[in-house]
Formats: C-alpha cells, structure tokens, sequence
C-alpha cells in the first residue's frame, strides 16, 4: 500500500450515538476530520506542520459527500482508511473509505478543502508537495467528477426557520464554528431521527464566529430527500446542503 494512505480505528463511544444505539451521521463526519487531521500530519502538512515552519496557514473544509451503507454501533470499532486525491492550485481532495467491526465497507466519503491565511482569512495557494502526496494506486470513491452543484431554489425567508447562536464551545482551532456544528443544526430539520439520514452532500460558503446568529431552513423535494440552507440574518449563505 502506498506511504499517502492513513488507517485509523478506534471504537465507537456512547456519546456518538443517537438513541437507536448508533453512531449518527454527525459523528461519523468527525471521524472523517480526524483522520484527514492525522494523515495530513503524518505526510507533513497539517497544520500544526504549517506552524512549525512559520506559516499562518491552515485547512478549512469546503464540501464534503458522505454515503453509509449502515452505521457502527455502540462499541464497534469502525475503521477509516483515507489517502489525498490530488487537486489543483487552490483546492485539494481526500477520499475516505470507512470498514465495520468484521472488515467489511460501511460507508465512502470524499472532500473539497482550501487552504487559508488565519490573519488575512484568504485562501491560498496550496504546496506542491501535497499534490505530490496524491494517491495513485485506489480509484477515486465517487469517480472523477463527485461533487454536484447544491442550490436553494426558494430565496424567500420562512418565518419557520430555526435560529440557533455560535457558541464558543462550537469554535474549531481555525476560530470559526467547526463543520460538523452545520451538520447538527441542519439535521433538526428533518422531521424523523437523524439517524434515518444515510447520504449527505454539504457545501461550506462562508464562516461563522462566536456569537453569531444562524438561521436553518430544510424542504422535503422528493420523499426521504431534503435540501437545506444554513445562512446569516442578512440572507448570506453559510451552508448548502442535501440528505437523504
């Protein structure tokens, strides 16, 4: 197996289950953030890499598709396997490959990410030597082209909209609210368990800050099928995202 490729296990705590006794789709995007987090380390450029060679720099997560064929339960132990996907100038991708207990596939995930200055909150470009990293033996999970184009149709605010507030518990290591939280608060509109939830595709616009408002408005398109919108007051959008 190529050097690029990072496997990570660990098992499945009670605090990551919903109350069926399953992890939730909200916990298994954590995993996938973690180990992105320790295989970026492990080929020399995480953030703390960055850091230590006195760049203000770090990765910020701008789509994200996740499909699971079950969920580990309580007490399981899940692994990932994930490896770098290659990219161009500003946008980098990783691929993620999730495994049950027994060994076998449970889910597939891949992801968009940019890099961005912390003082300046630009992106920037990203080093060569990441691109270098590519993995060149597995075949992308989602073919070559994933990512499909979210849109929110309905650009009316509903007066049924759920507001929640950024809390300085939701701020992530780049000072902004982690991904994960979108993915929270989008799940409370669906009407069933988040559990029911085995696909997500989610786009990350614009970032939020401690003490700011957000606002979640979801629409059933077809049955069992959502798309929702996680945005500012002042109509900005912050997410995109569908279920399913």
């Amino acid at each position: 197996m190529s050097d690029t490729f990072g496997e990570y296990s660990w098992a499945v705590r009670t605090y990551e289950c919903g109350p069926d006794g399953v992890a939730t789709m909200a916990s298994v995007c954590n995993w996938l953030q973690e180990a992105a987090s320790l295989n970026a380390e492990a080929l020399s450029f995480s953030k703390s890499n960055f850091e230590a060679s006195g760049e203000n720099i770090s990765w910020v997560l701008t789509h994200l598709k996740v499909r699971m064929s079950r969920f580990p339960k309580w007490g399981e132990t899940v692994s990932i396997l994930t490896f770098p996907r290659g990219g161009r100038k500003i946008v980098a991708y990783r691929d993620f490959v999730l495994f049950g207990e027994d060994g076998g596939e449970i889910g597939h995930a891949t992801s968009e990410w940019m890099l961005i200055d912390l003082a300046s909150r630009k992106v920037v470009a990203i080093p060569e030597g990441v691109f270098a990293a590519a993995n060149t033996v597995r075949e992308p999970v989602f073919g070559d082209e994933p990512f499909a184009k979210l849109r929110w149709d309905c650009r009316e605010t509903s007066s049924d909209a759920l507001v929640f507030r950024a809390r300085r518990g939701d701020i992530d290591l780049n000072g902004h609210v982690n991904n994960v939280h979108y993915i929270e608060w989008l799940m409370e509109g669906r009407p069933e368990a988040a559990g029911a939830c085995r696909e997500l595709d989610i786009v990350f616009k614009s970032e939020t800050l401690a003490g700011e408002e957000v606002r979640v408005e979801s629409v059933e398109v077809e049955p069992g099928i959502f798309v929702h919108r996680v945005y500012a007051p002042d109509g900005r959008d912050h997410v995109l995202a569908r279920t399913r």
